[in-house]
């Protein structure tokens, strides 16, 4: 039998969360205790690639675990903004977050980051990755493609309906680059 870990971090931006990460989250509870999911780039929203707030994008996750079932005592979420200082950023993250002793992260300039540390680095076992990420849903979003329905969780369906997110996405990839903010 495998290794049972006491607390594991998940980061992601999750924008959307959709079935990947819930698959995801699944897998960590089975490996671990708890979770802690680190919702990443949290002062990041109204923007084509981070189009949810923090706060919109912590009630979709929650409202999925709840609707899958699964026992939120053993989840914690933290939200960590961006820091320009990338030395600086995982520090920040450990003064936001309960302790734990292994990060699972597909990301490998978080990976680079990390590397020094003293923590377990473990890799996610995402099925279906093409379908399964932000970029691919967010692009049926503004695409009106309602194909991006059955890529993410009933809860969050609703959700995005509920914010008007597919005129959200069009508004903003249509309106972007005449933004101030397009070079940040």
């Amino acid at each position: 039998m495998p290794k049972r870990y006491s607390k594991a971090a998940f980061i992601g931006r999750f924008q959307p969360f959709h079935l990947g990460h819930l698959e995801f989250i699944q897998q960590i509870l089975s490996e671990s205790y708890e979770v802690i999911l680190i919702i990443g780039s949290s002062q990041a929203n109204f923007t084509p690639h981070n189009p949810f707030t923090a706060g919109e994008r912590i009630r979709m996750i929650r409202d999925s675990l709840i609707e899958s079932n699964i026992r939120m005592e053993k989840v914690t979420m933290i939200h960590i903004m961006d820091d320009q200082n990338n030395y600086r950023w995982f520090s920040n993250l450990k003064s936001f977050s309960p302790p734990f002793t292994v990060l699972y992260t597909g990301n490998v300039f978080i990976k680079l980051l990390l590397e020094n540390e003293n923590i377990l680095l473990r890799e996610p076992k995402f099925t279906k990755k093409e379908q399964y990420n932000g970029s691919n849903i967010r692009r049926l979003l503004a695409a009106n493609d309602l194909r991006w329905k059955n890529l993410v969780p009933k809860a969050v369906t609703k959700i995005i309906i509920e914010l008007n997110g597919p005129e959200r996405l069009r508004k903003l990839e249509s309106s972007w680059t005449d933004s101030p903010f397009h070079y940040f």
